[in-house]
């Protein structure tokens, strides 16, 4: 039997650059060539410079850099045609469907692991991962509860779903049933952070629509009921959220996993020649630095950045002090027009 967690996965999402291709009104070559380029000049520092500690999943792990590098390719050169607002709603019905799709299969699988102590689909879906939630799957079998839906990480899950409600947000319609859906999801992944997140934007987005005098006046009880539940909720959380921070970098602890262990590894990377890992090699890397993770080795790490620098070490800084130079300018152009 092959094993269908270390192929590439196969999905719509892997037709994007051709569902892309049929909203183009038009394409700059030049700038699709520069971002191939700079694709391929990072692949092959990769592969000269970076450590292969599993060379099995190199091909795998190379082609989903490459397909990143096209999709970030596409979208920077092309300038797409502009939906009209009477199809808003045709596409947020698309997105509905996704949450609720989503979000019911999160709680199935929560009710069968209250039920029986485990869940056979997220031991179905796993075979169709790229990576493995094996960890996921044994902490649920020593008594935790945390879904998964079609993704391999609680904490994965609950980004995605943010990143769902940020596209959604994005057509300035407000809409508190997908709001309610996806915070149930992400409340069923189990991820504090992902809470957590959740609860920051929705706090911005609050603070961006009614601090200001006229928004004040007219929705001044809205807001009074809205700060009051949160606060409610806040109370009521509090001693798992205390529980939470008190565990802060403690060996052993979630938060050791995904805050002080990362660091200690793109500090290596940073400071050692031999600290760029080669794709496919992540499992391996994090394991040879003693990271755990509830009951098995973690195997992956959160942070994009991070990642970049495990990969690409100094060029992924130099490349993000870059990006983020453009997007203050751009800003501070905006706030001085």
């Amino acid at each position: 039997m092959p094993n269908w967690g270390e192929s590439f996965p196969i999905t719509i999402v892997t037709f994007l650059p051709l569902l892309l291709l049929l909203f183009v009104e038009r394409i700059s070559v030049k700038k699709l060539m520069i971002a191939l380029g700079i694709g391929a000049g990072l692949t092959a520092f990769n592969f000269l410079f970076g450590q292969s500690l599993n060379a099995g999943k190199y091909v795998t792990s190379t082609m989903l850099f490459v397909y990143i590098v096209v999709i970030i390719g596409m979208v920077w050169s092309i300038r797409f045609k502009t939906i009209s607002a009477h199809n808003h709603r045709k596409i947020l019905r698309f997105f509905y469907l996704v949450v609720g799709v989503v979000v019911a299969l999160a709680a199935v699988e929560m009710a069968q692991i209250i039920l029986t102590g485990g869940s056979s689909i997220m031991e179905a879906i796993s075979k169709y991962l790229i990576y493995s939630n094996s960890y996921v799957l044994n902490f649920i079998k020593f008594g935790g509860k945390r879904t998964t839906a079609l993704y391999f990480e609680p904490a994965f899950f609950a980004l995605a779903l943010i990143s769902i409600w940020l596209s959604i947000k994005q057509f300035g319609i407000k809409t508190p049933k997908s709001d309610a859906m996806i915070l149930a999801g992400i409340i069923l992944s189990g991820s504090f952070s992902g809470v957590m997140t959740f609860i920051l934007f929705y706090l911005l987005e609050w603070a961006f629509q009614y601090l200001n005098k006229d928004a004040i006046k007219k929705r001044l009880p809205l807001a009074l009921v809205s700060l009051t539940l949160f606060l409610i909720g806040v109370i009521i959380a509090f001693p798992y959220i205390a529980t939470r921070l008190g565990d802060l970098g403690t060996e052993g602890s979630s938060s050791y996993y995904r805050i002080v262990g990362p660091l200690v590894m793109v500090g290596y990377s940073l400071t050692h020649i031999d600290g760029v890992v080669r794709f496919g090699s992540l499992y391996e890397y994090v394991a040879s630095f003693g990271i755990f993770n509830g009951a098995d080795v973690g195997k992956t790490i959160d942070n994009g950045l991070y990642l970049l620098i495990i990969y690409f070490s100094w060029f992924a800084v130099l490349m993000t002090l870059w990006y983020m130079g453009k997007v203050l300018k751009n800003g501070a152009k905006c706030v001085w027009r």
